[in-house]
């Protein structure tokens, strides 16, 4: 054992990190504390180069300042090294580079030692794989700023229409009701009031007025149903005259506020020609207003129709681009989702030579699920170094597990939890697992009999210090472990039926299967099967198989 503190100890920088918004900041500052160095950079690939994010100590460069790549990959661009920095960290994530880290000398004047350069380049991976995790969720985030600009585009379209009919935005009508009252009776002054909002005292929120300042509407006027003359003082001392309801056959939307005309004494009456024509104009604005709520309506599915699309995308980009290819092991793996984002996900690499396999299941679905899920996604690219490097990977995976519970329970909200099952599986057969309130994952034996994985703690995410016991056990040749979420013992049939755990090993020893993608197919298909004609909606489905080969 290193005489350093472990990565999973408290003062671990990158457990500090899951509380920093600036990760790369967090590994510069992390790098200089342990290497003792007084200087370094920490820079993000843009176009035309590496632009700086964090500068620290006497340097020649800038935050913002953008230096050009070095002449070779791993190597320092010419401007870090002509400001005295001269070991560099690349940042790397799934096989681009996405920054760099250089440092100075260290205040020892020694040369950084392998153990100082392996740590950095541990870090240096950890600190990448959050960095992409940022991006993807930046792009998601700019995706949306751009809907919401077509959005509002088209609302601007909208407002130069010409008729109440073409009209679809709230102000745009109560605008053109205004300018056509103004233009129509010739009045000095109009104010316009909703009565939408819930609320149930207090004056109404005033839309519009037009010459006078902004004017308190009491909530009585929502009651109000023909044209009349007013009978408030504070508001016939401002100089308002009548009220006409915004009405349209029993939908009353607000009131409409009127002064006198120019030509008109204080005490104007109108006549029955103007308020008929008000209250016909107000009723167009009615009409006008329900299209337009109903238009609001469709935009905001839209939205979060491509806000979800959006969000598929992002989840099935953290999903691993392919399975590892490794001597003695066949993987294969399913992921479906019930929705167009999936509370499933899955996760599957290769550390050096042995194969790390994991399901994960968050509670509910939707876009909540997803975000979290990516926070997983990031977690498992986080602890993959630890666990590769652990000499005792039964104790490397319980304290993996125990850190991403911390980082899930820092992220979700008390209703939100996540089960996870996972394992490191050695080609000569080794496997060591830990299934935190997870479905337990099958053996299933070349000769068609079934253990299932035993449990290893509880729900990440919902106890505060939960321990959580790794396994062991072995799969001899032709042996297959299966994976997979509550989708396929959950499923339900035509009459209401789960499959259940007995269902599932019942397909399992029936198999016959000879390879682990057909293992998969066979529980997808048994599954579809099961639930064909049922009318419950279908849940997420996630089946990842590792067969030793025989």
């Amino acid at each position: 054992m290193a005489a350093s503190a472990p990565l999973g100890a408290v003062d671990d920088p990158t457990d500090a990190g899951l509380d920093l918004d600036d990760p790369l900041g967090a590994l510069v500052l992390a790098l200089m504390s342990r290497l003792l160095t007084a200087r370094a950079v920490g820079a993000v690939v843009v176009e035309g180069g590496l632009r700086v994010e964090v500068a620290k100590g006497r340097l020649g460069v800038a935050v913002g300042e953008v230096v050009g790549r070095a002449a070779e990959a791993g190597g320092l661009p010419p401007a870090l090294e002509a400001a005295g920095l001269t070991f560099a960290v690349p940042l790397r994530h799934g096989g681009e580079w996405v920054g760099l880290v250089a440092l100075g000398p260290k205040l020892s004047g020694e040369p950084y030692a392998p153990a100082e350069v392996g740590l950095a380049r541990s870090l240096a991976g950890a600190t990448a794989a959050s960095l992409a995790a940022r991006q993807s969720a930046a792009a998601l985030v700019v995706a949306n700023r751009a809907l919401a600009s077509r959005a509002h585009a088209l609302r601007t379209l909208f407002e130069l229409a010409q008729a109440f009919g073409r009209a679809l935005d709230h102000d745009a009508i109560v605008n053109r009701l205004a300018y056509a009252l103004m233009g129509q009776l010739l009045v000095r002054r109009v104010a316009v009031a909703l009565c939408d909002s819930d609320a149930t005292d207090g004056p109404l929120d005033t839309v519009l007025a037009r010459g006078a300042e902004a004017v308190e509407v009491p909530r009585a006027l929502c009651e109000i149903a023909e044209p009349a003359p007013l009978h408030d003082a504070n508001l016939v001392a401002e100089g308002w005259r009548w009220v006409v309801p915004l009405r349209a056959g029993d939908v009353t939307r607000g009131a409409i506020l009127l002064g006198p005309p120019a030509w008109a004494e204080s005490d104007w009456t109108p006549d029955a020609d103007t308020t008929d024509f008000t209250a016909a104009l107000a009723a167009l604005a009615v009409g006008a207003l329900e299209t337009a709520d109903r238009v609001e309506e469709r935009l905001e599915r839209e939205r979060m129709r491509e806000e979800v699309r959006l969000a598929r995308e992002v989840q099935a980009r953290l999903l691993p681009e392919a399975l590892p290819a490794l001597p003695g092991l066949d993987l294969a793996a399913r992921w479906r989702p019930s929705r167009d984002v999936s509370g499933d996900t899955y996760h599957a690499a290769d550390l050096g030579g042995r194969a790390l396999v994991a399901v994960a299941d968050v509670v509910g679905k939707g876009i909540g699920a997803s975000l979290l899920m990516a926070t997983l996604q990031a977690g498992f690219r986080l602890v993959e170094p630890e666990i590769a490097e652990a000499t005792d990977l039964g104790a490397a995976l319980e304290a993996a597990t125990a850190k991403l519970d911390r980082l899930v329970r820092a992220s979700t909200e008390a209703h939100q939890f996540v089960t996870l099952a996972w394992a490191v599986v050695d080609p000569s057969g080794d496997v060591w697992s830990v299934v935190a309130g997870h479905p337990a994952p099958r053996l299933l034996r070349a000769g068609g009999s079934l253990e299932p994985l035993a449990p290893g703690g509880p729900l990440l995410g919902v106890l505060p210090g939960a321990a959580f016991g790794a396994s062991h056990t072995r799969l001899g040749r032709g042996d297959a472990l299966v994976f997979y979420s509550d989708g396929a013992t959950e499923a339900r049939s035509a009459d209401d039926e789960e499959l259940g755990f007995d269902g599932l090993d019942r397909v399992l020893r029936q198999s016959g299967a000879d390879t682990a993608d057909a293992l998969v197919a066979t529980v997808v298909d048994a599954v579809d099967r099961w639930a064909a004609g049922a009318d419950a909606e279908d849940d997420d489905l996630t089946v990842v198989a590792v067969r030793r080969e025989g």
